[in-house]
């Protein structure tokens, strides 16, 4: 397997939270197929921390499910670091990226990344989601059932090649685009969880091969904005994060080199658009089959506040997280709500069950979006971005995005349902909409 797979403690009861005994494959398909279902009957069963005995993993995922867990998993860095679980998509976005990078390296290129997603200058993108959902909003208003997750990848994605790259060109945009969702399509990351020999470069064909190719097109793509814009002298006439970053200095006067710059770059855009295109397939589905829910939005919404909308994304944020965990490695044999956990352990917060716990969230099944309004959430009970030094850099501009999208959107159609609400399946550590989220948007009236 990966190796760090390889450095993971094997199953021993005696040092684990209790797992079912069901066989590894069985626990693996239900994950798959009913990731909250089948979580929340272990929860039932074991409590709020247990093991998931599923492949890949040598010894078993233990999971947090509740909120001081989850705490402990995502800022208790003595005991939970990022070391491995960080580690293993490192083949996908580089050991340079935010996403992989040790503590101390970590909060330096955090630093140096956070500007360019804070204050006025993610306001100024805000015209841009705005013409791009214009564009593609005719694509929806057939008056037919569409799956939003496809709709909302396409233009998330169009999103952050203009936002992070800079990118105007059509016929350049086409292309970073046809590069980068293969690259991303479900089952090419899933390489990262073969067995070691199989992630290797056996030819075109072997899964490996077909990894490391669609990752060096979309890598010498970056490379190739790096080095033209490398070549500008003045930066400042432009907006996008890549000419930011390369102005950014340390307190050292340092600044990133092309290496740093395209791990940092593809770690964007890879934890970027699949995320915020399920954020806003899942609000947009649960809002088809919420009406009441529904209509009062677009009622807020109508009146010029945004109140509601923020509520709104942060419900569906809790009943449907794109990111189902946190991953983190034990350091050090240790315990996490007074179950052990062996040194070398992968340890998950599980977000989308600490969602559903009852005693955080009453009724935790209705979408209710007012039960958002003015109360704030038990800390590391709705986590839907992380938490900790490693929470989503850019959260600003996943809100910004999705905030912008959804009001566009409401402002000219209503959602209706285009079949029964639909389950969540877990690819990755993403759920999404069993069939991609569809809906019917008619136009308003």
């Amino acid at each position: 397997m990966s190796d760090a797979f390889t450095r993971e403690p094997p199953w021993d009861p005696r040092l684990f939270p209790p797992a079912a005994r069901a066989p590894r494959a069985v626990q693996t398909a239900r994950m798959l197929l009913e990731p909250q279902g089948y979580a929340r009957s272990l929860r039932r069963r074991f409590g709020p921390v247990f093991s998931l005995r599923t492949f890949p993993y040598r010894g078993a995922l233990v999971c947090a499910a509740d909120a001081a867990s989850n705490r402990a998993v995502l800022t208790d860095h003595a005991r939970f670091t990022g070391g491995d679980a960080a580690a293993l998509l490192a083949p996908a976005v580089g050991s340079g990226s935010l996403i992989c990078t040790p503590p101390p390296v970590h909060l330096g290129h955090r630093k140096l990344l956070l500007p360019p997603f804070h204050g006025a200058r993610i306001i100024r993108w805000t015209e841009r989601v705005r013409e791009l959902v214009h564009t593609e909003l005719p694509a929806l208003l057939s008056g037919d059932g569409v799956p939003l997750r496809p709709w909302a990848q396409r233009l998330t994605l169009d999103v952050i090649l203009r936002v992070v790259f800079g990118l105007t060109d059509p016929a350049r945009i086409a292309t970073f685009r046809t590069a980068l969702s293969s690259f991303v399509a479900m089952g090419n990351l899933a390489v990262l969880f073969l067995p070691k020999p199989l992630q290797r470069d056996l030819g075109p064909l072997s899964p490996g091969g077909r990894f490391h190719r669609l990752r060096e097109t979309v890598r010498d793509l970056a490379r190739e904005e790096i080095a033209a814009r490398r070549t500008e002298s003045d930066h400042a006439h432009r907006d996008d994060v890549l000419s930011m970053l390369l102005d950014a200095r340390d307190e050292h006067g340092a600044g990133l080199d092309d290496a740093q710059l395209l791990d940092e770059l593809t770690g964007l855009v890879l934890a970027g658009y699949e995320t915020t295109a399920t954020t806003i397939a899942w609000t947009l589905h649960l809002l088809a089959h919420h009406p009441a829910a529904r209509d009062d939005l677009i009622a807020d919404l109508d009146e010029g506040s945004g109140r509601l909308l923020k509520a709104t994304i942060k419900e569906s944020g809790r009943l449907r997280p794109a990111v189902y965990n946190a991953m983190r490695t034990a350091a050090h044999d240790t315990e996490l709500g007074g179950r052990p956990v062996p040194r070398g352990a992968f340890v998950a917060a599980l977000f989308s069950l600490t969602h559903l716990d009852p005693e955080l969230w009453p009724e935790p099944d209705a979408f209710r979006p007012e039960r958002h309004l003015g109360t704030d959430p038990v800390p590391y009970s709705l986590t839907p971005f992380g938490g900790g030094v490693r929470r989503c850099i850019g959260v600003s501009l996943a809100q910004l995005e999705t905030e912008t999208v959804l009001r566009e959107i409401l402002a000219a159609a209503v959602p209706e349902p285009a079949g029964p609400l639909e389950p969540a399946r877990l690819v990755s550590v993403t759920l999404v909409p069993a069939q991609g989220g569809r809906v019917r948007l008619g136009a308003r009236r």
